[in-house]
């Protein structure tokens, strides 16, 4: 049995799993798929030149995959040392007034959200270790 560090990890050098994944069923499909992979192509291509669109758009998909949505960068001021209230504020307001689409403010205001929260642990930490310290003098 392989022993864990105190982090609970595993020594390096040492697996949690010594035997592997069984290979079986993974070599098995592989071995189909190369077999009959070809004849197969072979079908859907024959289905999409009759009119399937459902192998069309199959093969059509794997040729050029579909474009991701994406947004064009957007700036927006921020007063040096504002609040992430004030921040979030902002960004709503631009939003609210068409200088920015409402998903990319949605994303700040949620990003801004999990910035508070890593702030507010922070400074939870903080207080804790100092209250720690006076306790333990």
């Amino acid at each position: 049995m392989a022993t864990r560090t105190e982090r609970g990890t595993f020594k390096k050098g040492q697996s949690g799993n010594p035997a592997g994944r069984p290979k079986a069923q993974h070599t098995a499909l592989k071995r189909a798929l190369e077999q009959h992979g070809a004849s197969v192509a072979g079908v859907v291509v024959e289905r999409a030149m009759a009119g399937d669109m459902a192998a069309a758009r199959l093969i059509l998909e794997r040729l050029h995959p579909p474009v991701k949505a994406s947004t064009a960068p957007v700036t927006l001021e921020v007063p040096d040392g504002a609040s992430l209230a004030t921040q979030a504020e902002l960004w709503l307001q631009a939003a609210a007034q068409g200088r920015v689409p409402a998903d990319v403010a949605a994303s700040m205001v949620s990003a801004l959200g999990g910035a508070a929260r890593i702030v507010e642990v922070t400074e939870l930490a903080q207080r804790l270790e100092a209250l720690e310290a006076a306790h333990g003098e």
